[in-house]
């Protein structure tokens, strides 16, 4: 005969079937109902809670106290969390629940009768929510809730609910036992009772009418249950049929469709037992799903506060509608798996069948992945995005599992109590991170390692990384248990992620051990970081966390324990835990927080950098195997412990060029050797600037002296020395050396203003302090001050000066073109005229070559009145030299006029125009533009002589420039934005001969000889900056005299029907005068004056110009035409185009 289970009660019973309901009614006198509702505005339950003398609430059970208000929130709370989950179907709902406090030890319970006796009934609460038949109310409810005044000997947690995967309290939550008992009144509950005995041993049944739970049910053997089956188990009477449900081994299950789909072939199903951890029988049987820790389990110890994803499945499978995807991405049951999890987490659609990307899920204590089994590989490539109370990222468990976040994977739990990362039982984990991960809301946790409380309370059993209590009667169990927390919670935590969090950024709770954390190059930590644990091992040593800063990473972003010189990290958040020895390995980590730790080590060729205070554990030390430097000036790194610096250490110290200083301050003794070294902080430091202190290095006492004193400066323009005067006491001298920014030119313009700033610097002139800072430490080469010198020029002022005197050659082109035009003979551009007043006159030149040239090439009609237009643009290059830089510009704009015949031979006009330049000098990240205005007067004539006619046309012109010029200085760390607004102006006398000459019936050639004078002058102005690069410009003017000898050349064609004419026009122009724009400016700040040249506007250049006219109708012509000027450092091609129509 098997032995049988003793039978006790828990303190957690749950009373879960219809059969603790009485028949009579008893009317309440003064019960308050509070209405719960869904997400949707719909009345999902009303709780009615009843006090003292408001009558039964249950079967033959009315209040034996009052409910305070306190837990009646909770209660409420936990009635919402349901609200929040199941889908109502309106029509009978809300349904009712009776709620009254008993004395009991038994902590609470809740049930719902089934709705009816038919196979396959829900319980009454499930009819109500889902629009099913139900007989009538008990107690006019659907159920009950049942709270006992303690929890075994405890009294209730006094703490407001607060939704969180971790519990977060030693006490029993009301809330978290009350969702609990809810989801045996939703229907997680099996009708399967002890109905009597038989010589001592219990006979189970399936009483009653057979449940919707129990009609999912699988035995041992996999044979489902059916209604009325008796019970076969380890312990029961020997059933009189062989149909029974079978179940000695204890491996009952729960199965369906959702849930096949959530396990996917992890278990058959959900677990169910008929014992209990204690050795008893936990009836009603299968009425709880003993998942391992999880909140509808059975079990003595439990570490969840919410459902798994699993056992919202089996409330699918009953006939509820719940959108699993709001609150579960996805999750792992399995083991041994290799995973890519490209399953993201978001809000829902309206609808609840998509996710809406890159937005955040709010649902309460949701969870973007959870993984439940055990040594499995998983990749997260996915975003999971959380803003709901209590929401996670990713929750672990199970042990041996290896988290990697991919790079650029966004794990983001910003609500309230949120948690990125969650580490929550088991051992010997690994996460990888090399993505986002966050938790910015109150009290978030980035990356938490925490097995938490048992959610029923710790008084019935503890667990954590080499930690298990467990109650006296259970101690069979204790080694089973032991074997999944006998190690490190996580082994290695490797990060080259950010990790951001509002409570920590990286969280280790008091039960939860984690041997290393290794940060490495790309990592960004951001939040306090902190460790709770302090347990010893069996030798009495304390367990210890390396928190280790400096390693290289691999490939895949795993610690591979060598050092990175090239590691850097700034970190402004705070180091607590007495078990964390940090450990400065490589490269340069610059720490402004405070730190409470076992002890600290700085490698040998590692950094550590900043401000802060460090308290070492009692016996333990800072070791400074590398250099220690108190970086920032003003302030000082505090070691409350002892100090131990060896042979290869390096104690550096910072000041500033106000006389302040940093320093070491050691509230123990310092045992030192190795190097002291001072190094100056930025700033502007004059000739001769000392500095004497014995208050680098305070201790209570010092062992030892420092073998080697230097100072720590690499400058191309300072140098320094320290002088030991004894007993700690140093002198620091700083020279600046002669020449010391100009000897670094490398060209005219960046020689003068280099000299400038030389002299700047003797003078200490305070406008300048942070430009000379800025070159005074760059690099130790001087390579950045030779590129930064021609950037302080303003040589792009000067060029811009080239770009407006070469702009006015349009102006005469459009000129000429017109009093060629006037007189008959073939402008190079197009000109767009309408006469006016037309006279029967004959043109010199007409009368001369009249009989050759046919109408269609020239105008044979002298006209007395007529306005002109013509409109240009083009496109330039001024090459740059060994001063400066290539410009480009660009140029676009009309000149128009009016002229009349005068006298026999002559004509005379006005003009005006407007034009827009735009100009660049990209190496200088210089631009600007300008707004030309220009207003002139023009006169020609022509006279016949032998074999053509004699031209002479001239003008003179002044234009108005706007300009706006911006300028960026970037070296070194130092940026400046420059602009400036300014106005020119160009004045221009030219004139130019010319012979046309007929050379047959449809061509003519006309040499001839121009002349151009040419006055651009500039305002001064001072630019608008920030950092003390801004010049001062003063006035100046170019003057330009151009001389050019070319031929014009022009034939008649024809094209199908069409008469066309084409002309060309080369020549050569020379240059006298200014031919190198230049500016005098000095610095805003105050300097002496420089002067820098600009590109060349060319002495020697090529001219050629061509183009053709189209004769569309008898009075529209279609022009266009090309012109370039190709010489010494200049390069400039253009289009003019024209369509002329005459009425």
């Amino acid at each position: 005969m098997t032995s049988r289970l003793i039978a006790v009660l828990t303190m957690s019973t749950c009373l879960t079937t219809g059969l603790l309901f009485g028949a009579m009614v008893n009317p309440a006198a003064a019960i308050t109902p509070y209405q719960v509702h869904d997400n949707q505005g719909n009345s999902f339950i009303t709780l009615r809670f009843f006090d003292v003398g408001d009558g039964f609430f249950a079967d033959g059970t009315d209040a034996a106290w009052n409910l305070n208000d306190l837990y009646k929130k909770q209660i409420i709370d936990a009635t919402q969390y349901w609200a929040e989950i199941i889908k109502l179907v309106p029509g009978k709902s809300p349904a009712i629940l009776n709620v009254g406090a008993v004395n009991g030890v038994f902590a609470a319970a809740a049930s719902s009768p089934n709705a009816s006796q038919m196979d396959g009934s829900p319980t009454t609460v499930q009819a109500a929510l889902t629009n099913q038949y139900y007989t009538n109310l008990k107690y006019g409810a659907h159920g009950f809730i049942m709270v006992a005044n303690k929890v075994g000997t405890k009294d209730w947690a006094q703490t407001p609910y607060a939704p969180s995967h971790i519990t977060l309290t030693d006490e029993t939550s009301l809330s978290t036992v009350t969702i609990h008992e809810i989801g045996h009144a939703l229907g997680i509950a099996s009708n399967a009772m002890i109905i009597g005995s038989y010589n001592s041993y219990p006979i189970a049944q399936f009483v009653g009418g057979f449940d919707r739970w129990s009609a999912h049910l699988r035995d041992d053997n996999d044979n489902p249950a059916k209604s009325g089956q008796f019970i076969y188990c380890n312990g029961c009477a020997v059933p009189s049929v062989e149909d029974a449900f079978d179940v000695r081994m204890d491996q009952a299950y729960f199965t369906g469709a959702h849930v096949s789909e959530v396990m996917n072939g992890a278990m058959k199903g959900l677990p169910m037992r008929i014992g209990t951890d204690y050795g008893s029988y936990d009836a009603p049987f299968f009425s709880h799903i003993e998942l391992k820790n999880g909140l509808m389990s059975h079990q003595f110890y439990r570490n969840y506060n919410t459902l798994m994803e699993a056992e919202m499945a089996a409330l699918q499978d009953i006939g509820y509608t719940i959108d699993r995807r709001n609150f579960y991405g996805h999750s792992v049951y399995g083991n041994g798996q290799t995973i890519i999890n490209d399953n993201p987490y978001f809000a829902r659609n309206a609808d609840g069948t998509d996710y809406i990307a890159n937005s955040y899920n709010t649902a309460t204590l949701g969870l973007g992945l959870h993984v439940y089994g055990s040594h499995n590989n998983i990749t997260q490539s996915a975003d999971l995005l959380t803003a709901g109370a209590g929401g996670g990222g990713i929750r672990v468990d199970g042990e041996g599992n290896n988290l990697i976040i991919a790079p650029d994977v966004l794990v983001y739990a910003d609500g309230a109590n949120g948690r990125g990362i969650m580490f929550a039982y088991g051992k010997d984990h690994t996460l990888t991170h090399r993505g986002d991960v966050q938790a910015l809301g109150e009290n978030g946790i980035a990356v938490s390692f925490d097995f938490g409380h048992n959610a029923r309370g710790d008084g019935t059993g503890y667990r954590g990384s080499y930690i298990l209590d467990i109650e006296p009667s259970l101690s069979d169990k204790y080694n089973a248990i032991y074997q999944e927390l006998n190690g490190a919670l996580v082994s290695s935590f490797d990060v080259t992620g950010r990790v951001a969090g509002q409570k920590a950024a990286i969280f280790m709770s008091e039960n939860a051990y984690v041997e290393e954390i290794n940060i490495m190059q790309g990592a960004g930590i951001f939040g306090d970081v902190i460790s709770d644990y302090e347990k010893f091992d069996d030798n009495h040593n304390l367990r210890l966390t390396k928190l280790r800063f400096g390693l290289e990473a691999d490939a895949q972003g795993r610690a591979t324990h060598k050092s990175d010189d090239d590691f850097t990290i700034s970190y402004a958040d705070n180091i607590a835990g007495s078990n964390i020895s940090l450990q400065m390995l490589g490269g340069t980590s610059v720490l402004t927080g405070d730190h409470d730790l076992y002890d600290v080590t700085v490698g040998v060729g590692a950094t550590l950098a900043g401000r802060g205070e460090y308290t070492i554990a009692q016996g333990r030390g800072f070791s400074n195997q590398g250099t220690l430097y108190t970086s920032l000036v003003g302030d000082a790194i505090t070691v409350n412990g002892n100090y131990y610096q060896t042979e290869d250490g390096k104690l550096q110290l910072a000041f500033n060029d106000k006389n302040t200083i940093s320093s070491l301050i050691i509230n123990g003794d310092a045992d030192i050797d190795g190097a002291i070294a001072f190094a100056p902080d930025r700033g502007f430091y004059h000739d001769g600037f000392s500095l004497t202190s014995d208050k680098w290095l305070q201790a209570s006492a010092i062992n030892g002296g420092f073998t080697e004193v230097s100072t720590a400066l690499s400058s191309p323009t300072l140098s320094a020395s320290v002088t030991d005067n004894g007993q700690l006491s140093y002198t620091i001298t700083l020279n600046r050396q002669d020449g010391a920014y100009s000897r670094y030119a490398d060209n005219k313009n960046g020689y003068g203003v280099g000299l400038a700033i030389d002299a700047a610097a003797h003078q200490g002139i305070s406008g300048l302090h942070d430009l000379m800072t800025a070159l005074d430490f760059s690099a130790a080469d001087g390579s950045a001050i030779r590129a930064a010198l021609p950037q302080l020029s303003g040589e792009a002022y000067a060029s811009a000066i080239g770009v407006l005197a070469n702009s006015g050659a349009a102006t005469r082109a459009s000129v000429n073109s017109r009093l060629q035009q006037a007189f008959g003979g073939t402008p190079a551009a197009d000109v767009a005229v309408l006469n006016y007043v037309p006279v029967s006159k004959t043109v010199a030149s007409a009368s001369a070559i009249h009989a050759i040239a046919p109408e269609t090439v020239s105008q044979s009609h002298f006209t007395n009145t007529a306005a002109w237009a013509s409109a240009f643009g083009n496109w330039s290059r001024q090459s740059g030299n060994s001063n400066a830089a290539r410009t480009t510009s660009s140029l676009g704009g009309f000149t128009t006029g009016i002229d009349t015949g005068v006298y026999e031979h002559w004509r005379l006009g006005v003009l005006a125009g407007y034009s827009h330049s735009s100009f660049k000098v990209r190496k200088r990240s210089a631009s600007g533009s300008s707004d030309n205005y220009t207003l002139g007067a023009y006169a020609g004539a022509e006279w016949a002589v032998s074999g053509g006619a004699l031209g002479v046309r001239s003008g003179l012109a002044y234009s108005w420039h706007n300009v706006d010029m911006s300028r960026s200085i970037a070296f070194a760390g130092f940026n400046d934005k420059l602009s400036a607004d300014y106005n020119a102006g160009t004045f221009q006398l030219f004139g130019e001969v010319g012979y046309k000459l007929n050379v047959s019936q449809s061509s003519i050639v006309e040499p001839y000889v121009n002349l151009a004078y040419m006055r651009v002058h500039t305002d001064g102005f001072d630019e608008k900056g920030t950092h003390g690069a801004a010049l001062a410009v003063r006035s100046g003017s170019l003057n330009s005299t151009q001389s050019t000898i070319g031929i014009r050349v022009a034939t008649d064609l024809t094209v199908g029907d069409i008469s066309a004419l084409a002309r060309a026009d080369l020549g050569w122009r020379h240059a006298y005068g200014d031919v190198m724009p230049s500016i005098t400016a000095s610095f805003v700040g105050g300097s002496n004056a420089f002067t820098s040249l600009g590109s060349s506007v060319g002495r020697d250049t090529a001219l050629i110009e061509a183009g053709f006219d189209l004769k569309l109708r008898p009075n529209t012509l279609l022009g266009l035409t090309y012109q370039g000027q190709f010489g010494s450092g200049v390069k400039q091609n253009g289009v003019n185009a024209n369509l002329s129509v005459k009425f």
